[in-house]
């Protein structure tokens, strides 16, 4: 088995990077990491700061805060910072409904009658209203950069359990419908590092390890259990694992949790000063 990246996230992995300074959001079945794009983004704001001290001085008070002008304008953060404060607010989430495509929604603006993009926070400095000499286009949309795309967004998940014929334990894992057994045993290899040693089989019947769950047979009966009101983890299908005695044992396991880069490079002894 070839141990590779992941290629296909479930909403659940997505929805957990939900912050500024870890940012993903799925668009159109792909997942973009707007991590390092939305650090650029927020220094933009080249506005002269004002002081908030009622007294001018040349000194200010512990309580002192430098006002951006955007926000005597009646915006909550710099005019700049629009779009990435945006983007912040859906982080984690599904943001499709925004395109038609790879394009923006349109809608006919109701002041300047002009067609223009429709933005869920309003148009940011790049991007007026009316046309404008002043406007300059993207040099590279966000969303059309394939470099910030981490992996798939699934269309469907499903559960699997996977039963260890050996120790009796079993595990119950969301997978993506479109994965592999080999990209689902990535998912169950926390559970048992010694995962090579098995063979995975259903119904008493060998699983093509390069297929999906449903071309080797292993149907999702979700839809009709709900058809006759029936709950949807009535009966989750499971995949037995029997070990095959090969005669190994479990790979090392590192027992060094510090994130110090020489250690990382070889030197645990550094975890115990």
């Amino acid at each position: 088995m070839i141990y590779t990246k992941q290629e296909w996230y479930t909403p659940a992995e997505v929805a957990v990077h939900n912050t500024a300074k870890d940012c993903w959001v799925s668009l159109n079945g792909k997942v973009l990491d707007l991590t390092a794009w939305l650090e650029q983004q927020l220094r933009l704001c080249t506005c002269t700061k004002s002081c908030s001290c009622a007294v001018k001085s040349w000194y200010c008070g512990d309580d002192c805060v430098e006002y951006c002008p955007c926000f005597k304008r009646g915006y909550f953060y710099c005019d700049k910072r629009r779009l990435a404060m945006t983007i912040i607010a859906y982080a984690g989430k599904d943001i499709s409904h925004w395109f038609r495509g790879s394009d923006w929604v349109q809608y006919t603006h109701p002041v300047a009658c002009t067609t223009t993009s429709f933005r869920q926070h309003g148009h940011g400095f790049r991007d007026p209203v009316t046309p404008s000499t002043k406007w300059r286009p993207y040099e590279k949309p966000w969303w059309l950069d394939d470099s910030l795309v981490v992996g798939s967004a699934t269309a469907r998940t499903r559960p699997i359990r996977i039963t260890n014929t050996v120790t009796g334990s079993t595990v119950t894992l969301e997978v993506c419908s479109e994965e592999t057994i080999c990209e689902i045993m990535m998912r169950y290899l926390p559970h048992n590092s010694h995962m090579m040693s098995y063979s995975w089989r259903y119904l008493g019947r060998p699983i093509c390890y390069n297929r999906t769950l449903e071309q080797n047979g292993i149907p999702d009966e979700r839809d009709r259990f709900s058809e006759v009101l029936l709950p949807e983890n009535l009966h989750i299908p499971a995949i037995l694992v029997y070990y095959n005695d090969d005669l190994t044992i479990d790979p090392a396991k590192d027992d060094c949790f510090c994130h110090d880069l020489d250690c990382i490079q070889g030197r645990p002894e550094k975890c115990y000063e």
